[in-house]
């Protein structure tokens, strides 16, 4: 099988994957009515922030079937007619209410940057991203792939000419990683993020006023050389965390190096999950819908799952 870089062998897999799935098919994310209303929240104050503009725009990159878009528009019934709802995707979605635009991002998108809001739930850790690793003799390398998962050793990161031949940029390559997760023992590896970075200063650059939000799994310099020293590189299927083979049988992800694209668009603030959503209080005599309600308003706030996920928020 021919061997690829992990990004462009994932990219292609992800196309397929998502080609046919839903995430909700694969994965236990934080889509739901509580986060709905803490991002409804988010909508309101931009809206009161802004000083309640005569058209206000909602954009949700990577919005899957738009189910969350929807919950969320479902609670901002006081913009009413001044709210415009898009959700982008790599196929069509259909709401009522919800404009579906069909493409790959980053990309240009007709009427941006914009007054509103653009924001991404676990879509950022979706971007496609290469993995370098350490030899045995001390050297950065990059990770190639075939199509069954299979793993072999490319070109030194010092080798541009042979970088460059599969695709790679290998100085910029070389100074992410040495500000932001270098290697320091062989089997040490990294996810290069830059594609995350930009796609994080892309979203902003939509913004004309208002608010760039993004929630994802993600971990800072620290983690990295301590937690992730081997990478975060996993897939999923039907709920199981599987072995990552880029065959668009799986769905491949990797954690976001939160501070990175932080630092890709000054002003970002990053705070976690179990901070953003409100302790749930437990009714006296709750009936079943609360009391699902409340266990799943817990599980946002589980510090070990999803409270653990990072939310990234900049403002115009």
């Amino acid at each position: 099988m021919a061997l690829r870089t992990w990004s462009q062998a994932w990219r292609d897999a992800a196309r397929s994957f998502w080609a046919e799935s839903q995430p909700g098919d694969h994965f236990i994310t934080s889509a739901g009515a509580e986060m709905a209303d803490r991002v409804a929240q988010v909508l309101r104050d931009t809206d009161d922030r802004l000083g309640h503009p005569g058209e206000m725009t909602i954009i949700d990159i990577g919005c899957g079937d738009g189910a969350l878009l929807d919950l969320v528009r479902e609670r901002c019934d006081r913009l009413g007619q001044r709210a415009r709802w898009i959700g982008v995707d790599i196929r069509p979605m259909r709401r009522d209410g919800i404009q579906s635009i069909i493409g790959e991002c980053p990309r240009e998108l007709l009427g941006t940057p914009t007054v509103g809001v653009v924001m991404a739930h676990e879509w950022l850790d979706e971007i496609p991203c290469d993995v370098v690793e350490r030899d045995i003799h001390g050297v950065d390398r990059l990770v190639l792939v075939d199509e069954g998962g299979e793993e072999s050793w490319g070109p030194a990161l010092t080798d541009e000419r042979a970088c460059a031949e599969v695709g790679v940029d290998a100085a910029v390559t070389r100074t992410w990683i040495e500000r932001w997760w270098p290697l320091h023992e062989p089997g040490d590896r990294a996810e290069v993020g830059t594609g995350r970075d930009r796609a994080w200063a892309w979203m902003g650059s939509l913004v004309a006023s208002g608010t760039a939000l993004a929630t994802d799994y993600g971990h800072d310099r620290s983690a990295r050389l301590t937690r992730h020293r081997r990478g975060t590189l996993s897939a999923y299927r039907h709920g199981r965390v599987v072995r990552p083979v880029p065959d668009g049988s799986v769905g491949v992800t990797a954690h976001v190096a939160v501070d990175s694209c932080a630092a890709a668009l000054p002003g970002t603030a990053v705070t976690v999950q179990r901070e953003e959503i409100p302790t749930p209080g437990l009714p006296v005599q709750p009936n079943a819908g609360e009391l699902a309600s409340y266990f799943r308003a817990l599980r946002l706030r589980d510090p070990s799952r999803l409270g653990g996920i990072d939310w990234l928020r900049w403002e115009r």
